[in-house]
């Protein structure tokens, strides 16, 4: 019966426990870890709920796999389920195999506790990102989305901008020394038109 239950719900999300509630299977969120370049499998959670569901789909079931009757399947079901019932209230292990254990709360409440999933059914997916310089996608710069290709072109015209500088410099450079050098060629040559004023003996 424990494999049967586990079966059904693992394959239906969902399991009604007659005389307990329900168990269901909520799923988790894959995580990206980029740095090791993986996305983490998502860790489900079975949560119990106190209400019950109809149990008639789970008892076709247990009845197809068992090949007895609907009626013998309802009774091995009831008695599985008060078993579980009674050893929860008498503080005895509860356990339904493969899924988690069944257990009285501080408030007096049947509560149930999930089982640590294997391993093997959350193995992490290598994931290597693929960037398509080519192609147009949305991109999030601060709080406005726009996209790859408006922001390449407002790059390359910013750096086009700024490497016209060099220009200026060069021209004020080439400006500054031929006005020195105009200075320096009139000064000396008022100089040599003044002559020396040492008498020549």
């Amino acid at each position: 019966m424990h494999y049967l239950i586990a079966s059904y719900l693992f394959q239906n999300k969902s399991c009604p426990l007659p005389g307990l509630g329900t168990l269901s299977i909520s799923a988790g969120k894959a995580e990206a870890d980029f740095l090791n370049t993986v996305i983490k499998a998502p860790s489900p959670r079975i949560i119990f709920e106190a209400k019950e569901d109809d149990p008639n789909n789970l008892l076709e079931y247990i009845a197809e796999k068992t090949r007895r009757s609907v009626a013998q399947t309802t009774d091995s079901l009831q008695q599985f389920c008060n078993n579980l019932k009674t050893a929860t209230k008498a503080n005895q292990p509860a356990a339904l195999n493969g899924v988690g254990n069944f257990f009285i709360d501080s408030s007096g409440k049947i509560n149930f506790k999930s089982a640590q999933l294997p391993a093997a059914f959350l193995q992490s997916v290598k994931a290597i990102r693929v960037i398509h310089p080519e192609a147009e996608h949305q991109i999030l710069v601060g709080d406005k989305e726009t996209t790859n290709t408006v922001m390449n072109e407002y790059f390359n015209e910013a750096s086009v901008k700024k490497s016209r500088w060099w220009i200026w410099a060069i021209v004020l450079g080439i400006a500054a020394l031929i006005a020195i050098l105009l200075y320096l060629n009139n000064y000396a040559g008022l100089l040599s038109m003044s002559g020396n004023a040492m008498p020549i003996q």
